[in-house]
């Protein structure tokens, strides 16, 4: 229920009443007996907050859940964590209105989650570089939705935004998207279907990009309309393809929108120009052949050609010390 899990209820129920666990798990132990079983531990739980009037839905959209805890169809859900990254402000213009969308990551100890930004004054923390790497925000009254299987957090005019909040802290923030899944650091000859790794890896063939017409809002590719913001004038995005050697093997990696940027290494106006002068693409495919990369994504099987592709969710930067023994590591195998 509402992403809290037994231990979550009995953590919250602590917190705002000063009851000790043990007491706690009488309560519940004892609603389990009166009630014969017909509920779980995590029901019990919630009807023993209730009864000490422990709103834990108000809990759950004042300070929020850890970002493993959240899933797609949440309303009025809130979340902590750490800017990870910052997308581009675009703008976007459709029949009904125009404005401006923002986006940025953030991370706990749990994962990562795309935060997207739809209000004028929250677009303006960005814009003024308020939000910012490393900057702690409390996010509250948000929904949640998926997004080319990835969880993105959605904030409207009725949402909030506290940067560095007091009393809230983010330990180390873990590689990852959030979905509950663990990340592993792989070598290519180890990858399989479903996996979700980090690959260290070289450029070794770039193909040119294609590119769709995309919702400016959302991102999914426009089929007579969007199906979640109806008519809307449609942008074009990237979908960018290279391949990746470690030494071990190699693996076609795919990836969209601002990372098939970061990897070209372009900015939208030279993606745009590549899109109308394909002879263009060339001289920036040669730039990066050789380009090392640390990278996160999911391992899917393309069955029209029976083979495993990465689709690539994150680029991250690496320091010179980890790369050095990332490469002493494929030299070894």
């Amino acid at each position: 229920m509402i992403g809290l899990d037994f231990e979550d209820i009995v953590q919250k129920i602590m917190e705002e009443k000063g009851l000790s666990e043990d007491d706690i798990r009488l309560r519940v132990k004892q609603k389990l007996t009166k009630l014969s079983g017909l509920i779980s531990n995590e029901g019990a739980a919630h009807i023993v907050a209730n009864e000490l009037g422990v709103d834990l839905f108000e809990i759950v959209r004042k300070r929020g859940l850890k970002i493993n805890k959240i899933t797609p169809g949440m309303r009025g859900v809130g979340v902590s964590g750490k800017v990870t990254r910052l997308f581009d402000v675009r703008s976007f213009k459709k029949e009904e209105r125009e404005g401006k969308v923002g986006s940025f990551l953030i991370g706990d100890e749990t994962g990562i989650l795309r935060i997207v930004l739809w209000d004028a004054g929250q677009i303006k923390l960005m814009e003024d570089g308020q939000i910012k790497q490393d900057v702690i925000v409390t996010l509250t009254n948000g929904y949640v939705r998926e997004n080319n299987g990835y969880k993105e957090m959605h904030l409207s005019n009725r949402s909030e935004i506290s940067l560095n909040p007091s009393g809230i802290e983010i330990g180390q923030v873990a590689l990852g998207q959030g979905n509950g899944q663990s990340l592993t650091k792989k070598k290519i000859n180890q990858l399989h279907q479903g996996d979700f790794v980090s690959v260290f890896a070289t450029i070794v063939q770039a193909f040119e990009p294609h590119f769709y017409e995309a919702c400016p809002e959302c991102g999914k590719k426009l089929n007579d309309g969007c199906a979640e913001h109806g008519k809307t004038q449609g942008k074009f995005s990237p979908v960018f393809n290279v391949v990746l050697d470690d030494g071990t093997g190699n693996i076609r990696a795919v990836s969209f929108r601002d990372l098939a940027n970061e990897i070209l290494g372009v900015d939208d106006a030279k993606m745009e120009i590549i899109r109308n002068d394909p002879s263009q693409f060339e001289a920036q495919k040669n730039a990066i052949l050789g380009k090392q990369l640390l990278i996160t994504g999911r391992i899917n099987k393309n069955e029209m050609f029976d083979r495993l592709e990465i689709v690539i969710n994150k680029i991250i930067p690496a320091d010179p010390e980890t790369l050095s023994q990332d490469i002493v590591n494929n030299m070894n195998h």
